[in-house]
């Protein structure tokens, strides 16, 4: 199978492949990081992708009204989005126009998977409101969320963190992806700056 992931956080978009390529090894992932790369994977692409999972809001993609014209662009192709933050009547609205879920990037990692997973299978994936709405506290950190945002501080890798924390290194990297989301960090480093700037270190 072929999934191709559009999004212009590279923590997110690292995790997000990460995730799908141990969980699901045979899936061939390409990667897109704006509007102008996704709509050329799309159009040179034949047959389409098994699915597109992609972001809602990122440099050539500003929201639901752009979403619509990919998928009546590309009316063949299997959409999802991916979405940090979105209202229900957004979420409404990408249902309607023919996406075939809507996956916020707060899941934990089993439930993104299954999420996908149901997508490929050929059914439709919605959030529950619960699921919309965990993680809409920014600074609200998990313990773990910390542990490794102080590893971070240190300028440890992803393996060193992981073999301190005792955690697979795709799990760190799903911390790190939390971490950009609720920190609205585009990288690691950012993710440290704004954390320090917010008091969660010093």
């Amino acid at each position: 199978m072929r999934i191709l992931i559009a999004d212009d956080h590279d923590l997110v978009l690292d995790a997000v492949r990460s995730l799908l390529e141990h969980e699901l090894p045979d899936a061939d992932i390409s990667v897109a990081r704006n509007g102008d790369d996704l709509r050329t994977s799309l159009a040179t692409q034949d047959p389409e992708f098994d699915l597109a999972l992609i972001d809602l809001r990122m440099p050539g993609i500003t929201g639901v009204q752009d979403i619509k014209d990919l998928i009546a662009e590309f009316p063949e192709q299997r959409f999802a989005i991916l979405s940090g933050v979105a209202g229900q009547m957004e979420i409404a609205a990408l249902m309607e126009s023919g996406a075939r879920g809507f996956i916020p990037k707060t899941m934990p990692g089993d439930g993104l998977v299954a999420a996908v997973r149901l997508i490929l299978a050929g059914q439709v994936f919605t959030p529950t409101q619960s699921e919309t709405d965990s993680g809409a506290d920014g600074a609200a950190l998990t313990p773990r969320e910390r542990e490794v945002l102080f590893c971070l501080q240190r300028g440890e890798s992803n393996k060193q963190i992981a073999r301190v924390l005792d955690i697979q290194e795709t799990t760190v990297k799903l911390h790190l992806r939390s971490l950009a989301l609720k920190l609205e960090a585009r990288n690691r480093t950012e993710v440290v700056v704004k954390a320090i700037q917010s008091g969660l270190i010093a």
